[in-house]
């Protein structure tokens, strides 16, 4: 089951967007990642995990502060209600400094996911679409253009959720063909 990667805003629903997406997701068997917050992740995964038969789970990629007993603890806030694997993490939510300075959970939001949807959102968000960009993940953007300033060049940006669900389609299909392809651990 390939794994959804949708990233976006913390603040902002997006609810046009994000609802339908969430539920084509949950209908079309993938699992949802999501950074567990709110916004466009609470909205994407409240969606997904209202889907009548559903086969995947919703993941989030919990932040979390230092605690003296416990190690860490998931941040105020995290996870949303409907998520529902949470992955604690160390690393921080956000950045203070450059993306290529300091590592925080928006590369585990990348490289867990097989294909990145991005909605509109801020910094967070340019961020996991340049590493999506970086480390060759599938990425698709979908809202208006101009929510996306500062993307890499030849970023995909559609405005209709149909080529999104073509997109993740065609690059999910591929992303299991090729990991067909590769050997197994153990085998040659």
């Amino acid at each position: 089951m390939a794994i959804i990667g949708v990233m976006g805003s913390g603040q902002v629903e997006w609810p046009a967007l994000s609802g339908p997406l969430g539920r084509w997701l949950a209908e079309n068997g993938f699992d949802l990642l999501t950074g567990a917050g709110r916004g466009v992740m609470l909205a994407t995964a409240r969606a997904f995990s209202s889907s009548q038969g559903r086969k995947g789970r919703s993941i989030g990629v919990v932040p979390s502060e230092a605690h003296p007993v416990h190690g860490f603890v998931p941040s105020p806030g995290y996870p949303n209600p409907y998520i529902d694997l949470p992955i604690v993490t160390p690393l921080p939510r956000k950045l203070a400094a450059a993306p290529d300075e300091a590592l925080n959970r928006n590369y585990v939001n990348v490289l867990t996911s097989d294909v990145v949807v991005a909605l509109p959102g801020s910094r967070g968000t340019l961020d996991e679409i340049c590493l999506a960009t970086r480390f060759a993940k599938p990425l698709i953007c979908i809202g208006p253009a101009d929510a996306f300033a500062g993307v890499p060049e030849g970023t995909r940006i559609v405005a209709e959720l149909a080529q999104v669900y073509a997109f993740v389609l065609a690059a999910a299909a591929s992303s299991a063909k090729a990991e067909g392809a590769a050997p197994k651990l153990g085998q040659g």
